[in-house]
């Protein structure tokens, strides 16, 4: 059996490579850390050090633990801070997940209103494509993640997002830029010209594309909207990208209009992990983020009655 004293005491050591210099950080003197670590070995049956005359270099068994007691030290420091959070209730940090063009809008505004309200409460914030925002679900390194693709309902609980309509961003100087209504751009109109898209949304495009008459041009093909956002700032080709993304480059010359007849859209969902421990701050930014997009979304639709 390892016990978490002997984990530190031997990452300390992996860290530093040197006894005499991890025996000062971790205020023990040096034999007492030798025979730790000796002792460690032989309980495992495993040589976990090459002990040299400057530097101490892990074995393949000493880098396996390495890893492994790196895993255990963070899962048990996240035990403990959920502890905590659930004694204190208004303390704590939520780790958050967000795909780089999604929710652009609202999470901000949660995010405002939230802080306000919890002051104490701090956020940490990944951002990745949303297969990466699935594994940092998966790992517990994230509590909530707003994805753009479809999920296991079984493994995932989660708020559905209004559909949220693919827009063309166009230099002001594109001729395509021109043109009446100037907010939207029929889809028929991009037959020919040098789409760039995010790889994730090429199918939907093409079908809708195919339907619509034409096979579409792809100029560029992207893992991220960043990119295909500045080429269209350049006046490299056209971006398509969801509306969110809008906002993510401000001060361009782009002009951007909703893709329409057909209309394309994407959907977004802020999802979590099904039976899985959830801190007081993810219950409590769950249920305000709840409340923010229903009354969002009963002020479109009463903008669209009148």
């Amino acid at each position: 059996m390892m016990s978490i004293r002997e984990m530190k005491y031997f990452l300390t050591l992996a860290e530093e490579g040197n006894i005499t210099t991890a025996a000062k950080i971790l205020h023990i003197a040096q034999p007492p850390l030798s025979r730790q670590m000796k002792q460690l070995e032989d309980n495992l049956g495993a040589k976990l050090f090459e002990r040299g005359h400057r530097k101490i270099q892990l074995t393949e068994a000493g880098h396996l633990l390495r890893k492994k007691a790196e895993q255990l030290l963070e899962l048990m420091d996240t035990t403990v801070k959920e502890i905590r959070e659930i004694e204190a209730g208004t303390h704590g940090t939520l780790s958050i997940g967000t795909a780089s063009s999604s929710v652009a809008t609202i999470l901000p505004r949660v995010a405002r209103i939230f802080r306000n309200q919890y002051p104490s409460l701090k956020f940490e914030l990944r951002e990745g494509e949303s297969s990466q925002i699935i594994e940092l679900l998966n790992s517990g390194l994230i509590e909530i993640g707003l994805v753009r693709f479809s999920f296991d309902d079984a493994i995932y609980e989660s708020i559905k997002l209004s559909n949220e309509p693919l827009v063309a961003a166009l230099n002001k100087n594109n001729p395509n830029s021109l043109g009446e209504p100037p907010d939207s751009i029929q889809l028929s109109e991009l037959a020919g010209k040098p789409l760039m898209i995010h790889r994730k949304f090429e199918a939907m495009i093409t079908d809708h594309c195919l339907q619509a008459g034409f096979e579409p041009y792809f100029l560029c093909k992207s893992d991220d909207v960043m990119p295909i956002l500045a080429w269209a700032d350049a006046d490299v080709g056209i971006a398509v990208v969801p509306r969110a993304a809008i906002d993510l480059i401000p001060n361009t010359n782009l002009v951007f209009k909703t893709i329409i007849n057909p209309s394309i859209e994407t959907t977004a969902a802020v999802i979590w992990m099904r039976n899985r421990y959830l801190s007081t701050a993810a219950r409590h930014f769950l249920n305000l983020f709840t409340t923010i997009h229903k009354t969002s979304i009963d002020n479109t639709q009463m903008e669209y009655s009148d």
